[in-house]
């Protein structure tokens, strides 16, 4: 009988650039134990790597002080990733929407929005030590 258990992988990066580096190798680690296919994989890894990239820009403004934090929690079916920074939060409703003409040619402005089409659920939520974007992705049969 298959075990149900969850299985918990974690990650701690400074909040430096070059540490989302880590983030293809840890999700491919933590992708051994639910075996996505590889288009639930690089949307898996394109989210995660759009919230760290804006945890360590904006959540901790590159303070090498400060940590980022994936928490993966994997269960039969789904998987749930945590992304944790100690700043201040984002209000998704504030951040313009990048397919407004307008917005087209902006540097910024379309980590969200790549998490909210490539995941199946995502929340921002402030705690008192800082800020999560929690990110869940259902395991598909049709993904090859």
């Amino acid at each position: 009988m298959a075990s149900s258990k969850i299985k918990i992988f974690t990650l701690i990066l400074k909040s430096i650039p070059k540490e989302v580096a880590k983030v293809d190798p840890f999700l491919k680690k933590v992708n051994r134990s639910i075996k996505f296919g590889e288009t639930q994989f690089h949307n898996l890894l394109v989210a995660t790597t759009e919230a760290v990239n804006n945890s360590i820009a904006h959540g901790n403004h590159k303070d090498s002080s400060k940590f980022v934090t994936i928490t993966a929690k994997v269960f039969k079916s789904s998987i749930k990733i945590q992304v944790h920074d100690e700043g201040e939060g984002v209000k998704p409703e504030d951040i313009p929407n990048p397919l407004e003409d307008k917005n087209l040619l902006r540097e910024n402005g379309r980590g969200i929005f790549l998490m909210t089409q490539f995941m199946d659920n995502v929340t921002f939520e402030r705690c008192p030590q800082g800020s999560n974007v929690i990110m869940m992705l259902r395991k598909r049969k049709t993904d090859r």
